[in-house]
Formats: C-alpha cells, structure tokens, sequence
C-alpha cells in the first residue's frame, strides 16, 4: 500500500478527503494529518510517506515551501497541492519543484482519486525501475567479484580503477547441502553482513558455497566478524578465511588460500574459522609415538592424561601439507598401532573384539577430523575402563604392573616419568625404595626370567627370544642373560630346552 499524508489548516477539508476517497481499492492508507507548513514538513521527514495530499496556503510555511524544504532535505515522495487560486505562478513553482498535480479547489472527488492513481503508478514504475538498476548492479558487482577471485586481469584492472582500500581478505562459507540447514545458514550470512559497509558477498563455484570479500577491514576485525559468524550458523557449517592482501591484484591468492582450506575442510572443521591462525596456536611437531604414549595411559587408566595426548595428536594433524587423506590414515594406523600392543600384552581382554573392523570402518566413513578423534577417544575409554578397570592402587604398584606388562617393549626410567607424571630422579628414588633394585636391574630381571622361560620352551631361536624380551641387540642380551644366568643362552637352551641345534 501507498502511504499518505494529508495536510491542510482546515479539518473539515482533511475530514472530507478522508472520506470522499475509497483508499483500500487504490491501495492506499493515509497514515497521518498536518494541520499547517511546519507541522507538515515535521511529519514527512519523519514518516516519509509515498504521497503527500497539501493545501497551498497554509499558517506558517506554505504548501510549496513545504515542499521545496522537503525536496532539500531529501524527501523523494509524490506531492498533490489543493488551490482555490487558478493563478498560473502557483502552478508554474509547483512545476518547478517537481509537485505531481495541482488541484484546484472546491476539490472533485473523481479527479483526485486519479491524480491520486496516477501518482502510484509513478511510484510503481520509478520502483521497478530503480529494482532492475540495483539488480544490475549487484549483478555487475557480483561478477567483478567473482574475477576477482579467480584472478582475471580484465577485472583486476576494474577494480584498481574502482576500489580504494588498504587491504583485502577473501572467506568462504559453506552448508552441508543435503541438511536442511543450508538456506538459513546462507540466508543468516547475508544478514549478518546487510548493514556493514565494505562487504561483498557472492555465490562461488564450490558447491554452492559463498564468497565473501572484506574491503578495507582490519585482519583482525574480519576474524572477530567471522568467529561471531560461526556461532549463527548450524555445527555443519564450514567457514575458511585467506591471508590479508594489500592490492586488487593479489586478492585471488587470499581466495586461493580460503579454497584449500575448504578442500581441507575434513581436518579443520572444528577449529570454528579454518585460517593460517589456527598453525599459530597449534603446537610445533612432537617427537612422540602417539600409539605408544596412548596405550600406556590407558593401561594405567589415566583418562585425564589420555584425552591431553588424543587432543596433542589431533593438533599435529593440523599442518599446511597435510590433507584429509593423510589424517584419516594416520587415524587408522595409531588406532591399529593400539589394537596390536593390546593384542601383545593384553591378549586375554580380547582387543580384537574391542577395536573391531567394523569400528574402524565405521570412523573411515565419518566427515570430520574432530568426529573420528571423538569417536576414537570414547571407545579407547570405554576399553580402558573394561581392561584396566579404576584401581586403588598406590603409584608405584602401577609402575610396576606396568613394567611387568612392558618389559619387551623399549623402557626408559624417563619414558615412566612422563607417564605417570614424575621427575625422572624423584622417581628413580622412590622407585628404588619400594622395590629394593634400582629401575634398569628390576627391568633386567623380568626379561632375562621371562628369558628363560622361553628358552625351556624350546620352540624358538635365541635371537627370537632376546627381541620377544625387549633385547634389540643379541650381544647385548647374550652379556645380560650371561650376567644373570651363569651361563650363555644357547647354553640354557641345550640344558633345559631339550638340547635342540640352533
């Protein structure tokens, strides 16, 4: 409906045209009086209705000098003027300011309601018209955008000639299409950004995704914006940012680094918005066998310390070379790594029925980085609770069952620290204390016992004993079994193994 404003100094005249006029069928609706120039002026800058109905001689301002004070301050509504003077000056100032129709009084009815219909379709049409130029334009825009992006030299070129700004940055948001989230996600970017100046927004070439270029803004402000963003959007959504550029030219390398990002998307999906910031705060590489680290909390069940080192190991993966490829089988392979030191060292808890095929397939076939850790994380709780149970056991009884339960992997007093969060001195002492031998004769011990048993077996080669024990080196273990035993290995073998030759 068109909006209207009635303005005259006499109320039986505004009383009347209310009246006289069938508002509804020429879908209008008067939505306020004035009853002079001034109050007049007042009511169309704050209403800014689409016709103004006004008489020409008011108290006060006029009603073509409240009409040309209007049109100064910007208002860009129809103006009907009601005269009971034919003088042709009124008419010809009226024209001149731009008055759609001069109205001699006593007003007929007939001819106001066209003058009335006439203005509307002006409004319509000036509407339609100013649509199609900013459908233009945005179209226009778009495009330029979209070259820009992609490094197009003919639109770089428009740019430098359009654009003005000290820097550039490039993001990319992207729905899942198949939720039924996706066009309220990308309805709420559009919205977040309506009122902000210097922030384009495009449909890429990415699976319906959109493109947005930040103009002028600070880097830092872009990535506030962009984490503000995240929280709006469905936890399917995916938001990549590109580096700050300081020319038109360089901003397809800000796109190209929000791109990979997005391409990468399975690995950096839970950092919130996916930008070379999240390098920044993640920890440089770590020398660790993540597998092993893992495994050793779970047998002492230490589930506070197994989450840190499953979250350590989900920041490694998030490295510039890295691609989903490579996440999800570094995954499978630290989970398999755990499945065999359970078979190893655990095999009466049946690890194979606890990390099953199916389980590993299952977290293959998972979306994200973050999902397959979460996943990993809750089942290697579980079966650490169902393994190793929650103990009331003192530390240094843990230490022990844990050597006892390791002796044939690599040991180190300094390894068990770590673990069970010790200084390695502090615990080589109390260590020393409890068991009555220091740690590296304690460990010797066990394997050259565990030694002997192996070898009575007689079902293996001496060399297949010294490294099922934790001995990598044969000389080494042939000195300590001699040290121990009295007597060389082969020796023990041929006494109490049934004397079979090497």
């Amino acid at each position: 409906m068109f909006k209207v404003l009635l303005v005259d100094d006499e109320p039986n005249v505004r009383q009347g045209i209310k009246m006289m006029i069938p508002w509804d069928e020429i879908d209008c609706e008067v939505i306020g009086e004035a009853d002079d120039g001034d109050d007049g002026l007042n009511k169309i800058m704050m209403h800014q209705p689409d016709i103004v109905i006004a008489d020409i001689k008011m108290p006060g301002k006029t009603g073509i000098e409240m009409t040309e004070a209007a049109k100064a301050l910007g208002f860009k509504g129809k103006v009907l003027i009601l005269s009971g003077y034919s003088d042709f000056s009124y008419a010809k100032t009226a024209i001149a300011l731009g008055v759609e129709n001069f109205i001699l009084k006593p007003v007929d009815e007939d001819e106001l309601i066209e003058a009335i219909k006439t203005a509307g379709k002006k409004i319509k049409s000036e509407r339609e018209h100013r649509y199609k130029q900013e459908i233009g334009r945005e179209y226009l825009n778009e495009q330029l955008v979209k070259g820009l992006f992609a490094g197009d030299p003919i639109h770089v070129a428009a740019a430098v000639d359009e654009y003005d700004f000290p820097s550039y940055c490039a993001a990319i948001v992207c729905s899942d299409g198949s939720h039924p989230e996706q066009s309220a996600d990308y309805n709420t970017v559009r919205r977040f950004y309506d009122a902000l100046n210097n922030v384009d927004i495009v449909s890429v070439d990415i699976s319906g995704a959109l493109g947005i270029l930040f103009k002028g803004w600070k880097y830092t402000d872009v990535m506030m914006s962009l984490e503000k963003l995240r929280k709006e959007l469905s936890p399917e959504a995916f938001i990549s940012c590109g580096c700050n550029v300081s020319s038109p030219a360089e901003i397809c390398v800000s796109y190209s680094e929000a791109a990979d990002f997005y391409r990468k998307r399975f690995i950096f999906h839970h950092c919130g918005v996916a930008s070379t910031e999240v390098f920044k705060k993640s920890r440089t590489a770590e020398d660790i066998d993540f597998a092993d680290r893992i495994y050793a909390y779970m047998e002492i069940n230490d589930t506070e310390k197994l989450n840190g080192v499953l979250d350590r190991f989900m920041e490694s993966m998030l490295t510039a070379d890295n691609t989903p490829e490579k996440a999800k089988i570094s995954c499978i392979t630290m989970l398999m790594d755990v499945r065999s030191q359970m078979s190893r060292s655990a095999a009466d808890k049946k690890p194979e029925n606890m990390i099953s095929d199916d389980f590993v397939n299952e977290i293959s076939d998972m979306h994200s980085l973050s999902q397959m850790v979460e996943a990993i994380r809750t089942k290697l709780t579980d079966i650490s609770d169902a393994c190793f149970g929650k103990t009331t056991k003192s530390t240094m009884e843990r230490v022990v069952q844990y050597i006892r339960a390791n002796y044939n992997r690599e040991l180190r007093l300094e390894m068990l620290a770590g673990i069970f969060g010790y200084n390695s001195a502090y615990l080589g002492k109390v260590f020393h204390q409890y068991t009555g031998d220091n740690f590296n004769n304690y460990l010797d011990e066990i394997r050259i016992s565990e030694a002997k048993r192996l070898l009575a077996m007689d079902e293996y080669r001496v060399y297949e004993v010294a490294e099922m024990v934790g001995y990598s080196n044969i000389n080494y273990f042939h000195n300590k079994f001699k040290k121990y035993v009295g007597m060389s290995p082969l020796s023990y073998k041929k006494q109490f193994g049934g004397g079979k030759d090497e």
